[in-house]
């Protein structure tokens, strides 16, 4: 095998603009919740796109058993708002129970935090 065969070339005129800018604010937002000196019980467990610029976090609590999705809204996604997270999740104005989604216990709307 020639090993010119197995280079890729890198055109970066050819690369379209990402049109989803949610999509790197949404990378912004899991990066920071995600602890990955925390493997045992990590707060951030997962997310889920749910539309235009409305992101689902699924996160756990390490004092109480149950996934809490919590809903934000990625174009009001503030630093203030990924560091008070973990005790926004428990304020009971902000939850309510999980009826459609099967993969969390209880729902938090963050969207207009």
């Amino acid at each position: 095998m020639d090993i010119d065969e197995s280079v890729i070339r890198l055109r970066p005129e050819e690369i379209a603009p990402d049109p989803e800018a949610e999509h790197g604010h949404a990378l912004t937002v899991v990066r920071a919740l995600s602890d990955p000196g925390d493997e045992e019980n990590p707060f951030l467990i997962g997310f889920l796109m749910l539309g235009r610029s409305l992101l689902r976090l699924y996160v756990q609590r390490s004092d109480r058993p149950g996934i809490v999705g919590v809903d934000i809204r990625l174009t009001d996604t503030t630093t203030a708002l990924i560091a008070s997270l973990p005790s926004l999740i428990e304020e009971e104005q902000h939850q309510k129970p999980s009826l459609d989604d099967p993969h969390c216990d209880l729902l938090v709307d963050l969207t207009n935090w």
